[in-house]
């Protein structure tokens, strides 16, 4: 059927009038983009982030340092800005790197964690679950939700480690953690619900001077070796109520030993290393048999909450799906209230 030549320009423009609308352009231009991007190139500049030099990167990528800036080069060229400032003494990312950067690592989170999304189940749940905690978050009603969940789905197998505050909320901010149990300040980002409470105060050995002593004053601390939570800096991130305490009562400026496991403090307190804050639901059994004695403060301890987290982002395999959704209602544990009924 042959088309008059009024149809024919009619059928043109309209046809040009789609592929040129701000969606279809902006749709290829993405992929464009997305086709023209060597991926390879990412993973260089996280190394060159991670590693704060070229020549650090270089060694690390086994490349020829050249080789290197010739990669951030390209890569910068690529998405059309600079993305780290180098200039002799500085090496610092700019506003486009620090966002770059910040999908790099959602990009090889994903990647780390597909062997686990393809796992195939059939019908049964299978699938590894990582959970980052910090250390002697006990809570029974967590206990028994684990005790539960591989009851229902017995091939599923599990990691804990045990690691600092920080550590703990990155290993669940980029993907690597299936949940984390930590306190310290969550970023808004992340699930989070309540899981213990504890309340802490102040220790020391059978062999302190103080040991014994009723009623000392905040005075008789001050430059007494202290043994703290790697967490439990003054002025730090993540500082909290317990680490407050210290700077009230003007101690604990002398660190002599740092730990983010609650037994090895309590062990150097024990050995009169140095004074140290402690839940008082753990220290107590140790003051009862004579091996640790409060200090002040004897009012208004201070408390710290610990968190279950998880990444919304996260690509999840079966297991970690089901597991997040069993645990969801575990009940918290308030160990302030279980201590006074004691």
């Amino acid at each position: 059927m042959d088309l008059a030549p009024e149809a024919v320009l009619l059928i043109i423009r309209k046809r040009d009038t789609e592929i040129d609308t701000p969606a279809a352009m902006t749709n290829n231009r993405l992929e464009r983009f997305a086709h023209n991007l060597d991926w390879n190139l990412l993973r260089t500049f996280v190394v060159v982030v991670e590693e704060g030099s070229i020549t650090a990167a270089a060694n690390r990528l086994l490349l020829q340092q050249p080789a290197v800036s010739m990669a951030l080069k390209r890569l910068e060229q690529t998405v059309g800005q600079k993305l780290i400032d180098r200039r002799p003494g500085r090496f610092n990312l700019t506003e486009a790197g620090e966002k770059l950067h910040g999908q790099c690592r959602d990009i090889f989170a994903a990647v780390v964690r597909l062997p686990n999304v393809l796992e195939t189940a059939g019908e049964e749940v299978t699938g590894h679950l990582n959970i980052h905690s910090v250390s002697h978050a006990h809570n029974p009603a967590w206990d028994r939700k684990l005790d539960a969940f591989f009851r229902m789905h017995p091939k599923v197998t599990l990691s804990v480690t045990v690691a600092t505050t920080v550590d703990v909320l990155s290993a669940v901010e980029r993907n690597i953690a299936t949940m984390g149990l930590c306190d310290g300040i969550i970023p808004d980002g992340l699930n989070k619900s309540f899981h213990i409470r504890e309340r802490y105060a102040l220790y020391c050995g059978r062999g302190h001077p103080l040991f014994g002593v009723e009623g000392v004053d905040f005075n008789d601390l001050r430059g007494n070796p202290y043994i703290a939570f790697i967490a439990d800096v003054l002025g730090g991130q993540h500082m909290n109520s317990v680490t407050a305490v210290r700077a009230i009562g003007s101690f604990g400026q002398q660190v002599r030993g740092v730990s983010c496991n609650v037994e090895e403090v309590m062990r150097l307190i024990s050995a009169n290393v140095g004074i140290g804050m402690l839940p008082d639901h753990l220290a107590g059994p140790a003051v009862k048999a004579g091996q640790l004695w409060q200090l002040p403060p004897y009012s208004d301890l201070p408390t710290t909450d610990v968190f279950r987290i998880s990444n919304p982002n996260s690509i999840l395999n079966p297991a970690e799906a089901a597991f997040l959704a069993h645990v969801a209602d575990t009940e918290p544990l308030d160990h302030c209230l279980s201590h006074n009924l004691d």
